[in-house]
């Protein structure tokens, strides 16, 4: 950096500054090539173009056609995975400590590739979710207890 004199846009500490095309709200690279091409391009050169590709989609060339069904119809869908079944042996959840004997096979079987990556997602969430509805059980209960510990301590007379 130069003392007192241009700096090339940027700040005190050698940033670009706001309206430098690197900085901040500066013009992108990209909007300015759609800028240039939007200019560049008469709507009778697009049109044609157009024709083209239809005319090509209706040859039978598949990615003209793909262009045109997505340019027209917007893109499908992903079609959902099919689930398929999971070679491991789940205990059932009724304990944090049962959950926690899930997630231990669950990291085995990552551990020896039995299951990919988005199975042992979904499996570990659901004994999340297991976990958590075990743990809201349990205050619920707790909860109960000591409200009804409470109501039979306030109807006993006070002892002098």
């Amino acid at each position: 950096m130069t003392d007192g004199g241009d700096n090339s846009g940027r700040d005190a500490r050698g940033r670009f500054g706001t309206g430098n095309p690197g900085g901040p709200r500066g013009p992108r690279r990209s909007s300015l090539l759609r800028q240039a091409v939007a200019e560049a391009v008469t709507s009778e050169q697009l049109a044609a173009l157009t024709r083209r590709i239809l005319r090509m989609a209706l040859e039978g060339n598949l990615p003209a056609a793909r262009l045109v069904y997505e340019r027209t119809c917007g893109r499908t869908a992903e079609a959902p995975a099919e689930a398929e079944p999971v070679d491991l042996v789940m205990p059932r959840m009724r304990t944090a400590v049962d959950c926690s004997l899930a997630l231990e096979r669950i990291v085995d079987a990552i551990c020896k590739g039995t299951i990919d990556r988005d199975t042992a997602t979904t499996l570990i969430a659901a004994v999340k979710a297991r976990l958590h509805a075990i743990e809201v059980s349990e205050l619920e209960q707790r909860l109960g207890e000591l409200e009804q510990t409470a109501a039979t301590s306030e109807l006993r007379p006070e002892e002098s």
